[in-house]
């Protein structure tokens, strides 16, 4: 199973480097872009879509984090409420 899981991998890590370099060379024409107070210098179609796609995924996680945090700090305050709720219960039948 560790084989496969580790062949899969390889695969799929050539699978995406070849598709990265077909991407690069096929979109190599370069431009500069021009935000309202800033003019960046002259890249390649492809590294402006790569950067963009990872302040994407930066963005995402970090959204994806806070997110996570904020339920695990909601799950820790109701697991103290419960265990709260039922040491100070004497009946153990008794439900939240």
């Amino acid at each position: 199973m560790k084989l496969i899981k580790t062949l899969l991998f390889a695969i799929t890590v050539i699978v995406a480097l070849v598709i990265g370099v077909l991407f690069s060379t096929r979109n190599s024409q370069a431009f500069s872009l021009d935000l309202i107070f800033f003019q960046s210098h002259s890249m390649s179609i492809a590294i402006w879509l790569l950067l963009s796609l990872a302040l994407g995924m930066c963005l995402s996680a970090f959204i994806y984090s806070v997110v996570v945090l904020k339920l695990k700090r909601q799950n820790a305050r109701l697991e103290r409420r419960l265990s709260l709720i039922s040491s100070t219960s004497k009946d153990p039948k008794v439900s939240v």
